[in-house]
């Protein structure tokens, strides 16, 4: 009896695991296409995947000012990698929820060491940006 509940708690755990990596494989995923959409210069499309945490006080035109002033003077995009995540459930703000803050480390043609934030949160099963900045 006792191997049974054992056997029945590590497949549960290995569940549960599994659940999570697709989590944050899937709110990263969400988190690099904005980026990518942004990198390429295309804010509507990016506006457009965003949540309404972001979409409600920034309009398309506004979003690719703040983007424009964040990241002046850095050049295009040579390469991101991630450096952290980070899980929460509330961020200043905004709604309880699930959300996910990452890290990267991106290496443009004027700057070679800029870390960017982006935070995606889970709404109504999928994931959309609500926060963004480059320290």
């Amino acid at each position: 009896m006792p191997k049974t509940l054992a056997l029945f708690l590590s497949a549960m755990l290995l569940a549960l695991a599994s659940h999570a990596q697709a989590s944050n494989e899937a709110a990263e995923a969400a988190a690099l296409a904005w980026l990518e959409a942004i990198d390429q210069g295309e804010y509507e499309q990016a506006w457009e995947k965003s949540s309404p945490l972001l979409k409600t006080p920034l309009s398309p035109t506004m979003l690719q000012r703040v983007v424009t002033l964040a990241r002046n003077d850095l050049g295009s995009v040579e390469s991101r990698r991630r450096i952290r995540m980070s899980q929460y459930t509330s961020m200043p703000g905004a709604p309880r929820n699930d959300y996910k803050e990452f890290t990267f480390q991106t290496q443009f043609t004027n700057n070679q060491r800029v870390v960017e934030v982006v935070t995606p949160h889970l709404e109504e099963g999928t994931w959309r940006v609500s926060g963004y900045y480059v320290q």
